[in-house]
């Protein structure tokens, strides 16, 4: 795993469809999404909040801008991943969480 999250780095991983290592490197640095966002495509966007952890969603939201919040709260859907999840290995979809209510809630707050 990298000492920081970047966007070769995510590509990579999601690339190779080694969503549990991203899902890892997101857990570590959830703040990092943040900085990480304007540089990554929406789909990459989508994936990456999909992956966070339910204790790292609130870090993470907190580091992104009104706009990203917006972004992330309509990537609330597993389905809008399916390009990743088309070819990837069986089980793959359990590594991707829907929001709870309360994320939902928290990606809301920011948003006004």
């Amino acid at each position: 795993m990298p000492e920081t999250l970047t966007p070769a780095y995510v590509r990579a991983e999601l690339e190779r469809r080694a969503f549990a290592e991203l899902k890892a490197a997101l857990a570590a640095s959830p703040s990092r999404l943040g900085k990480l966002w304007p540089k990554l495509a929406p789909l990459e966007r989508a994936a990456c909040w999909r992956l966070l952890p339910s204790g790292a969603v609130a870090a993470a939201a907190k580091s992104l801008s009104a706009a990203a919040r917006w972004e992330a709260y309509q990537a609330s859907s597993v389905d809008c991943l399916a390009p990743y999840l088309e070819d990837a290995p069986l089980g793959a979809r359990k590594h991707f969480r829907a929001p709870t209510r309360r994320e939902a809630a928290l990606l809301r707050a920011g948003i006004r």
